[in-house]
């Protein structure tokens, strides 16, 4: 038998033993449950039935009620092994992938646009690769090590992002950290010694320690230090006062090209102790060595650092990680709160809380064999306890806990009443706008790199000369804007902002002729080995140009720096494959008009994606803030609580219209149903996944309502749609 002959076998055998691994995982837990019950008196709640479990698996897995189509599918299904099926199914999803992206989301607090917008350039090119990460089903150790190590440019290494979150308070930094990862919260011993748990101040600088060196204010300018002393040189000779005027501005638009688009290590960064510092053990302004808390002493760099996060002999990394996951499942975690852990915390099941770190150790920390575990569990197959979790009391966990929907999965519910295939096509990844800033941005930085602080600083002289011709014209020009501002003359402010725009474009034309050109120009060379063709000619952008932030220049056209065509084409070929699934969701609902239809499914598209697709978070005044979304400025900041402004939401916004719009999943499910009796099953199936009861039955006929329309308002406005049972 040849090498690969045998490993195709080896993986074959794997492939058929892995379920029967799980099978025997999933009822090992269901028995240290069952021990727990017996020693507390307690009996577990009744199997949940298949109307309940469609329902909650994909609300917890993919995050979203299932279609009619599905819920008709499953509950149809004689497959004796269909929940399981189900499960895999779904974990193997794109909806697993987008519902799963809120957790991190909510955790790392991704942002769009984070720092106030000012890291955009390296944050949404961090929020792709966590999705890409989750889309991979990167191992969690493995996707932690990568976070903390992360060091270089965002075009090289986009899990910068991790560090860049917290441009410029790599103190803040350090105790998110410890608190996402370690479950531990230290942040209170930046201060002072922490008054509720062992940690000292001096424990929290040193480990500090590890990450203070990595410098996130770079600016895009090399060696800004040399280039600083290279100015206060010049500006002490005689006569040059006109000629360094300007440069404080010059380099400040260079660094604009590539502002906060690096991390990188800086040795001579070293932590020191505050000037309050008050413990004996040290001297206040004292330089601090790193060390770790718990577990095995390392010292050293971040290699280090992240190896002792993420070692089996951590005590709390796999710990937090497999409690999470539980609490995730269950709706609450063995250990509560779970980011609170000290040395004295006991889980409320400590022997089922080992096996779960055992678990999660056997299956390499691969999050979604983890989760695949406790899906098929017959303890989270039964139904809901809805009695209230007292803190400080151990929760027995006799089925999971009755749960409000996230702000995500409210939303998404939505949006599957909206789409008869809620998980359309997309393309994933950077679009093509913000693929082309970060390869403009990446020729600039790479560029600038391969000039000398002199030649910099040079050409920057020069550039500061033409800033000193054009100030003259701009200073009356932004006398007269703060004239029209004070005289509330919009037309003349707008006119007057377009006459220093174009101005100042002119004088940064000097930083393009002097600083960029030439050092594209070499970069050309370095890469292609010939001499670089004429710079691309500057145009003075047009009025419309004018009115934005900004312009990309061309400058050279530089080999290895072009926009991967494969965007533009993948983003085609998703819309060409969203038409193709309109036009089969047309044939299956009969629609007569099959044109019309699509033309209405792809206003559906573009105006209801899914969650995961918007912004991170969504902006103020969207479905999702009003449902409680996280702001993502705090650690797990979201709410699922009940608040007036949902309540008035689902009463009084436009939701109601929009999911019986034309062409909707539920307008076509109730038109398609032939009789009252059929709607009232449609609107049910759809809505809860279920059939009325007996009693709702009566309730519709007696209520002397005869709008299909007010039974759904009804419906969506009862807790039975808001709660995961």
């Amino acid at each position: 038998m040849t090498v690969s002959a045998f490993l195709s076998t080896l993986l074959a055998a794997l492939a058929l033993l892995t379920p029967v691994l799980a099978d025997e995982a999933s009822q090992r837990i269901d028995t240290l449950l069952a021990e727990d019950w017996r020693r507390h008196g307690l009996s577990p709640n009744p199997p949940a039935n298949d109307e309940i479990f469609v329902r909650r698996i994909h609300l917890d897995i993919i995050g979203r009620i299932p279609t009619l189509e599905e819920t008709q599918a499953f509950l149809s299904s004689t497959d004796t092994n269909k929940r399981a099926r189900l499960i895999d199914t779904l974990l193997a999803s794109d909806g697993f992938n987008q519902h799963m992206f809120h957790f991190w989301a909510d955790l790392l607090r991704i942002q769009s646009r984070a720092n106030g917008g000012q890291g955009e350039m390296t944050s949404k090119p961090y929020l792709e690769h966590v999705r890409r990460r989750i889309r991979e089903n990167m191992p969690y150790d493995a996707f932690v090590r990568e976070l903390l190590t992360a060091q270089g440019k965002v075009w090289d290494n986009p899990a910068i992002g991790y560090y860049m979150r917290d441009l410029g308070m790599p103190l803040d930094n350090l105790a998110s950290t410890v608190r996402v990862f370690l479950g531990t919260r230290i942040e209170c011993a930046q201060c002072h010694n922490h008054p509720f748990d062992k940690w000292t101040q001096m424990q929290f600088y040193r480990l500090a320690a590890f990450t203070y060196p990595l410098e996130t204010n770079f600016t895009g300018v090399s060696d800004k230090g040399a280039l600083m002393d290279l100015k206060r040189a010049a500006e002490r000779q005689p006569g040059q006062a006109d000629r360094t005027r300007h440069l404080g501005r010059v380099f400040e638009n260079l660094g604009d090209f590539v502002r906060y688009s690096k991390v990188q290590v800086l040795p001579s960064r070293l932590l020191r102790l505050p000037h309050d510092y008050a413990y004996t053990d040290a001297r206040p302004r004292d330089a601090v060595h790193p060390a770790t808390l718990m577990g095995g002493q390392v010292s050293g760099g971040l290699q280090e650092f992240a190896a002792w996060m993420t070692s089996p002999d951590n005590p709390r990394f796999t710990r937090v990680i497999a409690n999470r996951m539980w609490r995730r499942v269950f709706g609450l975690g063995l250990i509560e709160p779970v980011d609170e852990m000290f040395d004295a915390t006991t889980a409320s099941n400590p022997a089922l809380m080992d096996h779960l770190e055992k678990q999660m150790v056997r299956l390499r920390h691969d999050l979604k064999g983890f989760l695949r575990m406790l899906f098929n569990t017959a303890a989270y197959q039964r139904e809901v306890t809805r009695a209230e979790p007292v803190p400080g009391e151990a929760c027995h966990f006799t089925g999971p806990l009755l749960r409000r929907m996230t702000a995500e999965q409210i939303y998404d519910s939505f949006v599957t009443l909206v789409h008869p295939t809620p998980d359309l096509p997309r393309r994933r990844g950077i679009d093509a706008e913000m693929a082309q800033k970060l390869v403009y941005r990446g020729k600039l930085s790479d560029a600038l790199d391969l000039m000398t602080p002199q030649e910099v600083f040079d050409g920057s002289m020069k550039a500061s000369e033409a800033y000193e011709k054009v100030s003259r014209r701009a200073g009356p020009l932004r006398e007269a804007y703060t004239a029209a501002q004070k005289a509330k003359d919009r037309p003349l402010m707008e006119r007057l902002n377009l006459e220093i725009r174009s101005v100042e474009f002119v004088a940064r034309t000097g930083i393009h002729d002097h600083v960029v050109v030439p050092a594209v120009a070499r970069l050309y060379e370095t890469r292609t080995g010939r001499p670089a063709p004429p710079p691309i000619p500057v145009r003075l952008p047009s009025e419309d140009e004018l009115r934005k932030a900004g312009q990309n220049r061309a400058y050279i056209d530089v080999p290895g720096y072009d926009i991967d065509q494969a965007i533009p084409r993948e983003e085609q070929a998703a819309a060409e494959a969203r038409d193709a699934l309109f036009r089969r969701e047309a044939a299956r609902f009969k629609v007569a008009d099959a044109e019309a239809f699509v033309k209405e499914r792809r206003i559906h598209a573009r105006d209801w994606p899914r969650a995961a697709d918007l912004e991170s978070p969504a902006p103020r005044g969207h479905y999702l803030r009003e449902f409680g979304q996280s702001d993502r400025d705090l650690i797990d900041n979201a709410s699922s609580d009940a608040s007036m402004p949902q309540a008035l939401v689902l009463m009084n916004s436009g939701l109601f219209a929009a999911v019986l719009g034309p062409c909707t999943q539920l307008r076509l499910s109730l038109d398609a149903a032939a009789s009252p009796e059929d709607k009232l099953r449609a609107a049910y199936l759809t809505l809860l996944s279920r059939l009325p009861t007996e009693a709702e039955r009566r309730a519709w006929r007696s209520s002397g309502l005869d709008s299909i329309e007010d039974l759904v308002f009804a419906l969506l406005n009862t807790q039975q749609f808001i709660f995961i049972r």
